[in-house]
C-alpha cells in the first residue's frame, strides 16, 4: 500500500466534506477498537485551511482506504502549539469515531418519550433476531424513528440481516452502545457507524471463526513480531438473580464447557454476580448469563502483533475485527478475537499493529484511555523490536498488502 492509498478527509459539522489532507502533510494516528469507539489524532500546520474548518465544533475527518471507510468521527480537541523553529505553529487535533453516538446516548424504556423524566414503561422490552433487535434499539432511540429531539443528526439504518439467536433484551437507561455490546456477543456480531456519503450509518457485519485459516506465527513469515500475555477468565460460575425476594428469589448459574476447562486450568473458581431483578423471564435470565461467559468465561491472550506487509492472510481482507484466529505463543497454538487496529500515516510512510483479545467494556473512557494507555504508547511498543525479535523498522514501515 502507498501512502496515497490511504485519504483523509475533514468535513464539517454538517457533514459536509471540505477537503483532503495532502499525502505530504499526512500525520494520523489511529486506533479503531471493536464494538466500541475509536480514536484518532491528526496534525495539521495552523496556516494549512483546513485546520481552522477542524478547528470548529461539530468538525471531523473521514479516513478512508482502498477497499473500504476505516473510521469516521467527530473533532473532540485541538491544541495549539509554536515553537522558535516553526513559529506558524501547528494544531494537534484529537477526535472519536461516529461510533460514539452510541456512547452519548441511553437506551429509554419509553423510547417513544423525549423526556427521561417523565417516562411511565418501565422497561423497553424487545425480541427478535439479534441483529435486529440491536438496529431497533438504535433506531427506537437516536434514528429516524426516535423522537426529533433525540434523533442523531443523518443517522441512517444500515442492513440488518436478521443473524444471531432469538434474544430478548429488557432496557431501563442502559448505555445504548453497551446494551449493543451485550447483544452482539450472543449473535457473534461486530457493530460501527461511520459516515457513507452525506449520512452516519449503523452497520452491523458477521465475525467468524478463522482459526483455521489464519495461523499467525512468526515462525511461518505471517508475523514480522509479536507481544503476548495470557491472563486468567474474568468469571467460571455466573450467578444470575432474577425477581423476588430472600429464598424466594429467581436464581440461575451458568457455566460453559470452556469456562470449566479455564477454571481447572488456573485452579481458581471465580463466581460472579449479574442483578437481573428486572425480569422474571427464565430465558432472558439464561441469555445474562450467557453473554458474561461469551464475555470473560475462558482463558483470555492478549497479543499486540505486527502482521508481514506481504502475508498472504490480509487483515482487512480475509479476516477483520472481532474475527477469531490461532496465534503460535512459544510452540502452543492459542485462540483469540482481533479487537483493535493500530494504526500510523505520515510522509516517512505507515506502521500498522492489531490487538488481540482483552476488549474492553462498551465507554469512550475504556477507547480513550485502556488498552495500553494511549495510541502512541501502543505504536512505541510495537515498534520494539527488540522485544518482538524478527520486526525490523522497515518492515513496520508499510502495511501494503495487509488492507
Amino acid at each position: 500500500m502507498r501512502l496515497e492509498d490511504i485519504t483523509v478527509e475533514v468535513r464539517d459539522k454538517s457533514l459536509t466534506r471540505r477537503g483532503i489532507v495532502r499525502p505530504e502533510e499526512l500525520q494520523l494516528d489511529l486506533t479503531e477498537n471493536f464494538n466500541n469507539v475509536g480514536e484518532w489524532k491528526l496534525v495539521l500546520a495552523a496556516e494549512n485551511p483546513l485546520a481552522q474548518v477542524l478547528r470548529q465544533p461539530g468538525a471531523g475527518i473521514i479516513v478512508t482506504g482502498p477497499n473500504d471507510v476505516i473510521m469516521s468521527g467527530p473533532m473532540v480537541t485541538p491544541e495549539f502549539a509554536a515553537t522558535q523553529e516553526d513559529p506558524g505553529g501547528s494544531i494537534t487535533f484529537t477526535g472519536v469515531s461516529d461510533t460514539v453516538a452510541l456512547a452519548d446516548a441511553l437506551a429509554f424504556p419509553d423510547p417513544a418519550n423525549p423526556n427521561g423524566a417523565s417516562q411511565t414503561l418501565a422497561h423497553d422490552v424487545r425480541q427478535g433476531r439479534a441483529e435486529d433487535v440491536m438496529h431497533s434499539f438504535v433506531m427506537a432511540n437516536i434514528g429516524p424513528t426516535a423522537p426529533a429531539e433525540r434523533r442523531k443528526t443523518r443517522l441512517v439504518d444500515g442492513v440488518s440481516q436478521g443473524r444471531g439467536p432469538v434474544v430478548i433484551k429488557s432496557a431501563r437507561f442502559p448505555v445504548l452502545g453497551s446494551l449493543l455490546a451485550e447483544l452482539a456477543l450472543l449473535g457473534s456480531l461486530g457493530f460501527r457507524v461511520v459516515q457513507r456519503g452525506a449520512n452516519l450509518v449503523f452497520e452491523t457485519y458477521q465475525i467468524g471463526d478463522r482459526t483455521r485459516l489464519i495461523r499467525l506465527d512468526v515462525a511461518n513469515g505471517s508475523l514480522a513480531g509479536q507481544r503476548v500475555a495470557i491472563s486468567p477468565p474474568g468469571v467460571t460460575r455466573a450467578i444470575v438473580a432474577g425477581q423476588g425476594e430472600m429464598v424466594k428469589r429467581q436464581f440461575l448459574q451458568i457455566q460453559t464447557a470452556e469456562s470449566i476447562a479455564a477454571e481447572k486450568d488456573w485452579g481458581r473458581r471465580i463466581e460472579q454476580f449479574i442483578d437481573q431483578r428486572q425480569t422474571d423471564d427464565w430465558k432472558e435470565l439464561q441469555q445474562a448469563g450467557d453473554e458474561a461467559m461469551e464475555d470473560s468465561g475462558f482463558t483470555a491472550v492478549n497479543v499486540q502483533v505486527v502482521p508481514m506487509e506481504d502475508g498472504a492472510m490480509r487483515f482487512g481482507h480475509d479476516w477483520y475485527l472481532g474475527d477469531k484466529v490461532s496465534v503460535v505463543v512459544e510452540d502452543q497454538e492459542l485462540t483469540s478475537n482481533a479487537t483493535g487496529l493500530v494504526l500510523r500515516a505520515s510522509s516517512d510512510g505507515f506502521k500498522v499493529g492489531v490487538l488481540l483479545g482483552d476488549p474492553t467494556g462498551f465507554s469512550v473512557d475504556a477507547a480513550l484511555s485502556k488498552r495500553v494507555t494511549t495510541t502512541e504508547q501502543r505504536v512505541s511498543q510495537l515498534e520494539r523490536t527488540s522485544d518482538v525479535g524478527a520486526a525490523s523498522d522497515n518492515q513496520m514501515m508499510s502495511i501494503m498488502g495487509v488492507w
